[in-house]
């Protein structure tokens, strides 16, 4: 196999499957839409912690999210990214539901808690859609 072709590895069985340690995560399995949608989703849920953390708030939030990227980026399964849409509605109901959040994403009087309450918000939903685009491209790409 010349090195051009080995660029441009699918999940496909009539190609052979990558070598190294790019082999082991999901992100390097992956390639084309999937993999883009993978990357996304770990971006997406990067906003998210960023925006939870901006405003200086106390808790696990932001950790969680980014245990979620690095699962979402390693953990080759087809369905993998399926937790992170429940971890992002989760997360999403939550914040909503919170008397001291959802204020925030309405009154634009401090401008880091409005912007970073919407950055939280978009990076979960996006994270979300991503995700699922991400799992069906790859149900897709299994059959």
């Amino acid at each position: 196999m010349t090195a051009q072709t080995n660029d441009h590895r699918s999940l496909d069985p009539a190609r052979p499957p990558r070598r190294g340690r790019a082999a082991w995560t999901a992100i390097g399995r992956a390639h084309g839409r999937h993999r883009t949608f993978l990357i996304a989703t770990c971006v997406a849920l990067i906003l998210a912690a960023i925006g939870d953390e901006a405003p200086g708030y106390d808790g696990p939030g932001p950790f969680i999210d980014l245990a979620f990227a690095v699962v979402a980026a390693l953990v080759w399964w087809r369905f993998t990214p399926l937790l992170i849409v429940a971890m992002s509605a989760f997360f999403l109901y939550g914040g909503l539901a919170a008397p001291a959040f959802a204020p925030r994403l309405i009154h634009p009087g401090h401008a880091l808690d409005f912007t970073a309450g919407w950055l939280q918000v978009l990076g979960f939903a996006a994270a979300a859609i991503c995700a699922v685009i991400s799992a069906v491209h790859a149900l897709r790409t299994s059959r």
